[in-house]
C-alpha cells in the first residue's frame, strides 16, 4: 500500500523533475520592437502594403506549395491565415478537402472551420502579438552572415517538415527555431519594409479599398464572351461546356484592350449581370448540383504569380476562330452529355463535336495547353514530372495524318480504350487499375495499328509533311520542354542542342494528356489518385515518342528506343510491348549515320516558317553566330559563354537546375540576362523511384537562354561585362564542388547577400518589360544554399 508519506514524496520527485525540465528549456528569444511609421503617416493597402508583399513574401507564399498554405498574393489570402495540413501529401490514403482559395470558402469563419488560422490577431485579439509581427520581428532578431552560406542546421529543402505555429504556439516555435524568423533563411527586410508592414498589422490591417469599375471596353468583352458561353442551344452548351473544362485554369487575356486585367472563369448559379456564386466542384466536369448555372468571367484579384499564370488569349480573332471551328462546323448533337466519373474521358463526353474541331482547337494554342499540364496545378511534384526527360522537343501530327481525324469511324471505336484513371476518383486499387490501363492500351495501340495498316497498304509510311507545320503561321507546331527536378516550362520553338528524346502527339495523346493533368488531376487526391495518374503518364510519354520514331528508319526505331530505355527495356515490354508500326517504313530519305539528329534538322527546315529564328546560342557552328540586333553587351557576353554549351559533364554537374545569370553593362547600354539551365542526363525515366540511381553526370548538358525561363530559379550570378571572360573560364574550369564554392564566393548572390532583394527585385521588373502580358512574380522557394 502506497502511504501518504510515500506519496508526498513521488509528487515533490515529479515537480522537481518537472521543474528541472523547465529550466533545461531554453527561454524563447527576446524579440526585438518593430520599426512602426510615424501616426501621422497614413498606410495603404495597395499604395504601399501590397508592393512589400509582393517583393518579399509572394515570391516563397503564392501558389499551392505555400508553406502552411499562407498565401500573400492577396488580401484574402492573408486574411485567411494559415494551416498545418498541406495540400501536396503523396501518403494520404484517403482524399483531402480542397483548400482553394476563392472559391472553396467565402468568408473568414468558414477557413477558420477548414483549420485554418489567423496570421493578423494575437492572443485575445490583440493585432500587437500577431503571428505576421512575431514572425517578422523573429526574422530580424538574428542575422545571418552578409554573403555566407547559411547554417546547415537551418532546413530549406520543400519537402521540410513545417511547425506552422499559431499565435498562441510561437513562443514553442521561437525557442525551437531561433534563425526561422521572416523573411525565412534570407536576408532582412529593411526598416521601411518593417515599419509600413508593422504599422498596417498593427493598425488592423486594414483590406484595400474595393475595386475600381471595370473600363467600358473590358466589360463588353466581359458581356460579349458570357452570352456566347450561354448560348441556350444544344450545340452552343456542349461547346461551352468544352471550352470551359479547357479553360478552368487560364487566365483569359483580352489582347486588344492594353492594360486589361486577367480573368478566370467559373460555373455560376448566377446569370451575367449578376454577382458570380461559384460552383466549387472538385473537377470541372462534376455534376454542379443545380439545375441551371451559368459560365461567369471575373478579373483575377492580387498578385500575379509567374508559376500559375497560364495565359490563354482572347481576341476578335479569336471569337471567329471558335466560332468557326465550334459552331459553324458541321454536326448536329441529339443530347447533354453526362457529369460524373464517366465525364473523365472526353473521346466519350465529346464525341459528338467533330474531332477536326477539337484537335484543331488544342493545336491552335498549343504551348497553351502543353503550359497546362507542365506548369499548370502542379506547383510542386517531383514524382508527377520525372515522367519526362530534362530537354526533349514536341511537334504534332498535321490534322489530315490524324487517324482520329480523318477516319470518322476509328474514335468511335477506340474511345472506350481511351480511359482515364481519374474515372476511379480516389478508389484505392493501384494493382487492378495498373491492370486496366494496361489492357486498354494494349487494346487501343493494336487497334491504331489495324487502322494505319488499312490506310497504308503498302507500308510506305509517314512523309515529312506529316508533322504539323502550323499551317505556315502558328509559332505553336514546335515546343521545347524543360524540365527542372520538380517543375518544368515550355518555350516556343526547338531550343537548345539535339535532345536525346523527341515527341510527336496525335489528337488522342494531346487530349488525354491534358486530361489526365489538368482537368482530371486533383492536387487534393489520394495517393492511389497521384500514382496511377503518374503512371498513365509512361503510356503517354511512351506513344508519342513511338509516334516520333515512326518517322524515322525502321530498322533503328528498337535500337533508338532501347537506348532511351538503358536498364528498362523489361519494364518498357511489359508496358506497350513491341514497336507498332515496324513494318511501314518511312518516306524521309536518310543519308547519315544518325538518323534522329537529321531528323531534327530536316523538320527544322521543312518548318522554318514557325520555327522561329536560329538558335545561335545552343546550335552554332559558324563564326557568324551574333545575333542580329544584339547589344555590344549582348554580343561580347554570348561571344564568352556560347562555348560552355559544347560541354558535357564536367563543370555542368555543379549547377543547379536553373540560374539566371545578370551581366552588368558599364550604364551606357542595358544589362543582359541569361538562364543556365542544366539538363540532367537519365538512363531512362521509365521509373517512379530511385532517380538518383539512373542519372548520368558524366552526360549532363547545358542550355543557354537569353532571357528567363522557369518560374523557380534556383540561383543568381551578377557578373559585370568586363569580367564576363573571367566568369566563364572560372565555370568551365570547375571540376569539384570546392571550385564551384570559389566561384559563387566572387560572383554568385547567396541568400544572405545584401544584393540579393535589388537583383530579384531588377529581375522582376526586367522580365515584366520584356514580356508584361506573361510576366508574373518568380517563386523563389527553390533558391539554393550555395
Amino acid at each position: 500500500m502506497i502511504t501518504a508519506r510515500r506519496t508526498a514524496t513521488v509528487i515533490g520527485l515529479c515537480a522537481l523533475l518537472l521543474l528541472g525540465y523547465a529550466c533545461a528549456q531554453a527561454p524563447a528569444p527576446v524579440l526585438p520592437a518593430l520599426p512602426e511609421a510615424s501616426s501621422a503617416q497614413t498606410i495603404h493597402y495597395r499604395d504601399d502594403v501590397e508592393p512589400i508583399l509582393e517583393r518579399r513574401c509572394v515570391v516563397c507564399h503564392g501558389c499551392y506549395d505555400a508553406p502552411c498554405q499562407l498565401l500573400a498574393s492577396s488580401y484574402q489570402g492573408i486574411e485567411r491565415g494559415a494551416t498545418r495540413k498541406p495540400v501536396y501529401d503523396s501518403s494520404r490514403l484517403l482524399q483531402a478537402a480542397p483548400t482553394r482559395l476563392g472559391l472553396d470558402a467565402q468568408s473568414v469563419a468558414s477557413w477558420r472551420a477548414l483549420g485554418f488560422h489567423s496570421v493578423l490577431e494575437g492572443t485575445g485579439g490583440s493585432a500587437a502579438q500577431s503571428l505576421l509581427l512575431n514572425m517578422l520581428a523573429l526574422g530580424r532578431s538574428h542575422a545571418f552572415t552578409a554573403d555566407a552560406r547559411l547554417p546547415a542546421a537551418l532546413p530549406l529543402d520543400i519537402n521540410r517538415s513545417l511547425s506552422c505555429p499559431t499565435a498562441e504556439t510561437f513562443d514553442d516555435y521561437a525557442r525551437d527555431n531561433p534563425m526561422g524568423g521572416m523573411p525565412y533563411g534570407m536576408a532582412p527586410l529593411s526598416d521601411d519594409e518593417l515599419a509600413v508592414l508593422a504599422s498596417w498589422v498593427s493598425r488592423g490591417a486594414t483590406a484595400p479599398d474595393p475595386e475600381p469599375p471595370l473600363p467600358a471596353a473590358v466589360v463588353e468583352q466581359v458581356q460579349r464572351w458570357e452570352a456566347f458561353l450561354n448560348g441556350n442551344s444544344l450545340k452552343q452548351q456542349i461547346v461551352a461546356r468544352y471550352l470551359y473544362e479547357h479553360w478552368v485554369f487560364a487566365h483569359l487575356h483580352f489582347e486588344e484592350i492594353p492594360g486589361a486585367p486577367f480573368f478566370a472563369i467559373f460555373r455560376s448559379t448566377t446569370p451575367p449581370g449578376a454577382p458570380i456564386e461559384k460552383i466549387a466542384s472538385r473537377r470541372p466536369y462534376d455534376d454542379p448540383g443545380v439545375d441551371r448555372f451559368w459560365y461567369r468571367l471575373e478579373p483575377i484579384q492580387g498578385s500575379i504569380v509567374h508559376k500559375d499564370h497560364i495565359v490563354y488569349p482572347l481576341s476578335d480573332a479569336k471569337y471567329e476562330r471558335i466560332a468557326q471551328l465550334f459552331v459553324a462546323s458541321d454536326w448536329e448533337p441529339t443530347q447533354l452529355p453526362d457529369y460524373g466519373a464517366v465525364a473523365s474521358n472526353p473521346f466519350v463526353t465529346f464525341d459528338q463535336i467533330p474531332a477536326r474541331s477539337r484537335y484543331q482547337f488544342l493545336l491552335d494554342d498549343g504551348r497553351f495547353f502543353v503550359m497546362t499540364f507542365i506548369r499548370g496545378p502542379v506547383c510542386r511534384g517531383q514524382v508527377a514530372v520525372d515522367v519526362i526527360e530534362d530537354q526533349f522537343f514536341l511537334a504534332f501530327i498535321d490534322p489530315d495524318r490524324d487517324l482520329s481525324v480523318i477516319d470518322p469511324v476509328y474514335l468511335e471505336r477506340t474511345k472506350n480504350f481511351l480511359n482515364l484513371p481519374a474515372e476511379h476518383g480516389s478508389r484505392i486499387d493501384l494493382g487492378g487499375l495498373w491492370a486496366q490501363y494496361a489492357i486498354e492500351q494494349k487494346r487501343y495501340l493494336d487497334a491504331r495499328e489495324d487502322y494505319y495498316d488499312e490506310i497504308d497498304p503498302d507500308r510506305v509510311g509517314p512523309a515529312l509533311d506529316w508533322v504539323w507545320d502550323g499551317d505556315g503561321e502558328n509559332r505553336n507546331a514546335l515546343l521545347t520542354v524543360f524540365r527542372h527536378f520538380d517543375n518544368a516550362n515550355v518555350r516556343y520553338g526547338w531550343v537548345g542542342q539535339t535532345p536525346k528524346t523527341a515527341w510527336i502527339m496525335d489528337f488522342p495523346i494531346f487530349e488525354r494528356l491534358y486530361y489526365a493533368l489538368v482537368a482530371d488531376f486533383d492536387v487534393f487526391g489520394n495517393v492511389t489518385h497521384q500514382i496511377s495518374t503518374r503512371l498513365y503518364m509512361d503510356f503517354l510519354r511512351m506513344q508519342s515518342e513511338t509516334l516520333y520514331l515512326s518517322f524515322l528508319p525502321s530498322e533503328q526505331r528498337k535500337p533508338i528506343r532501347d537506348s532511351w530505355y538503358v536498364g528498362a527495356t523489361r519494364d518498357l515490354s511489359f508496358k506497350e510491348g513491341h514497336i507498332r508500326t515496324l513494318s511501314h517504313g518511312t518516306q524521309i530519305a536518310f543519308h547519315t549515320a544518325n538518323p534522329h539528329a537529321e531528323f531534327i534538322d530536316r523538320v527544322l527546315k521543312y518548318n522554318a516558317a514557325v520555327a522561329g529564328p536560329p538558335d545561335r546560342l545552343n546550335r552554332c557552328e559558324s563564326d557568324a553566330c551574333d545575333r542580329p540586333g544584339a547589344s555590344s553587351v549582348e554580343r561580347r557576353a554570348e561571344a564568352a559563354l556560347r562555348p560552355l554549351v559544347r560541354n558535357r559533364g564536367g563543370f555542368i554537374i555543379e549547377l543547379p537546375e536553373v540560374s539566371f545569370l545578370r551581366v552588368r553593362s558599364d550604364g551606357t547600354e542595358p544589362d543582359a540576362v541569361y538562364s543556365l539551365v542544366h539538363n540532367r542526363a537519365h538512363t531512362n525515366v521509365a521509373a517512379m523511384f530511385s532517380e538518383d540511381s539512373r542519372l548520368e553526370p558524366d552526360a549532363d548538358s547545358l542550355t543557354l537562354i537569353d532571357g528567363y525561363t522557369g518560374s523557380y530559379p534556383n540561383f543568381a550570378f551578377d557578373v559585370p561585362i568586363a569580367q564576363i571572360e573571367a566568369f566563364t573560364n572560372a565555370l568551365a574550369a570547375v571540376g569539384n564542388a570546392d571550385d564551384f564554392t570559389q566561384l559563387v564566393d566572387h560572383w554568385g548572390v547567396r541568400r544572405s547577400s545584401p544584393r540579393f532583394w535589388p537583383i530579384f527585385d531588377w529581375f522582376n521588373a526586367d522580365l515584366q518589360k520584356r514580356g508584361p502580358v506573361e510576366a508574373g512574380i518568380l517563386d523563389l522557394n527553390r533558391y539554393q544554399n550555395l
